[in-house]
């Protein structure tokens, strides 16, 4: 079964979300939500049909995939401009998210300082079990960034990044 919402590919306030599924549990699981929800959103789902019908939705994933492979492309040209230590630029085959992996920084210390300048990366050492033994780096979005904003912003990260080398205190 998947389960799935069309928040995130179209807008947040449509609250409407689908599911994949054997044909055997489509009516024990309809029975269900049909208790549950009541039915509600009945103008939004038929309107959201007709915009699926005509075809509107496949061609707005296709301009949304456009744009975020050209944003990323960018964001990737970007980073090997702006950030002048050794890193791995890792990921891009799902999410709106790059990887740059780094060995011998703080990554925790850069993107908390990194907060005062309106940046958002997250620490990639974040997401270990244990982040001491896990590897730095950070973790970009650019879902929501124009890239006009990329080549200030990676120099901002790149002073943070070269004052919190480990050692170098």
């Amino acid at each position: 079964m998947y389960l799935g919402t069309f928040s995130k590919t179209l807008f947040p306030a449509l609250r409407i979300g689908f599911m994949v599924m054997p044909p055997a549990l489509a009516d024990a699981v309809q029975d269900v939500i049909g208790t549950l929800l009541r039915g509600g959103h009945r103008t939004e789902q038929r309107a959201l049909a007709r915009f699926i019908e005509k075809g509107h939705y496949a061609r707005h994933l296709a301009a949304m995939r456009r744009l975020y492979r050209k944003r990323q492309q960018q964001l990737r040209e970007a980073l090997a401009q702006e950030i002048t230590v050794p890193c791995e630029v890792l990921g891009g085959e799902g999410g709106l998210h790059l990887t740059v992996a780094m060995e011998g920084f703080d990554d925790q210390a850069i993107a908390q300082q990194a907060r005062q300048f309106q940046l958002a990366p997250a620490a990639l050492s974040h997401f270990y079990l244990d982040p001491q033994r896990g590897r730095s780096g950070l973790v970009l979005g650019y879902g929501n960034t124009s890239a006009s904003r990329y080549p200030l912003a990676l120099r901002t990260l790149n002073r943070l990044i070269v004052q919190h080398r480990r050692g170098s205190a």
